[in-house]
């Protein structure tokens, strides 16, 4: 007999769309589009490709390869992604939970944070840090912009792992980052090492 239970739990459902539904593109960067969606009554982040280059290995195997960075990380200040996934209208993208909030600059500029505030949100920031740097990977894209902060309880989320490196790869080993936050190292194009971030 039979018995499929991914089918048994999705058809559960009721009046909850399985499928992403309600898809907005927020963001697009020089090789990504971002996108919010709704599936299973919540909001995802959805990280896809520019469409002309969507089809090249290059850009899906660095899609692949942030996706498999980030899955390992369980943290509770990091950004969770949980798959690959092919969404009509944006091609293949990386599931990852929504964060809403906004970025530490900009949280920063709005909130006026206290001493107290601002150390409690660095000591997260710094535990999410170690927790990557245990697993060997190198961000080397830390600054503001990566960085959020909740609206619920205000706490950091590490974002954006489109730069970062392991040893185990072997693909994007040139210099990269954002130049005005980059270790002189980095920029130089030295072996990327934890004592960039």
């Amino acid at each position: 007999m039979a018995n499929d239970t991914s089918d048994f739990i999705t058809d559960g459902f009721r009046g909850i769309d399985t499928h992403f539904t309600e898809i907005e593109i927020v963001k697009r960067t020089e090789h990504n589009i971002l996108a919010r969606a709704k599936r299973y009554g919540r909001w995802w982040m959805l990280k896809g490709l520019l469409p002309e280059e969507a089809d090249q290995p290059v850009f899906q195997e660095m899609l692949r390869k942030e996706l498999e960075l980030i899955i390992t990380l369980q943290h509770p200040n990091i950004v969770r992604a949980f798959e690959l996934d092919r969404v009509e209208g944006i091609g293949l993208c990386i599931v990852m939970d929504w964060i809403d909030g906004m970025t530490l600059d900009e949280y920063l500029e709005k909130k006026k944070p206290s001493r107290h505030e601002k150390k409690r949100l660095m000591k997260q920031l710094m535990d999410a840090v170690a927790c990557i740097h245990l697993h060997g990977i190198v961000h080397r894209d830390l600054k503001p912009q990566n960085i959020m902060v909740t609206r619920n309880g205000a706490n950091i989320q590490l974002i954006d792992f489109g730069l970062a490196d392991a040893d185990n790869y072997a693909i994007l080993k040139q210099p990269s980052g954002t130049r005005a936050y980059m270790a002189p190292e980095q920029a130089e194009g030295g072996q990327p090492d934890v004592r960039n971030d």
